[in-house]
């Protein structure tokens, strides 16, 4: 019988050292997944913001020429 309770205490430890591998995992890949989400956000706000700055310099440059000449 103290065979078979150290062997499930064993048994046990083993299963709690992967639910906290399996726990760090899950960390590290949201980790990764949170930042290739906020790079490919970043990226997304740079290409607006430059095409929002072209159509304003465009239409900016398309005015100074009609109030110059």
């Amino acid at each position: 019988m103290n065979e078979q309770h150290t062997g499930n205490r064993a048994q046990q430890a083993e299963d709690r050292l992967h639910s906290f591998g399996r726990h760090v995992l899950a960390a590290v890949v949201l980790l990764v997944c949170a930042w290739l989400l906020l790079h490919l956000l970043f990226h997304v706000v740079i290409v607006i913001a430059t095409i929002a700055a072209v159509v304003v310099a465009i239409v900016g440059a398309v005015w100074a020429v009609r109030v110059l000449f």
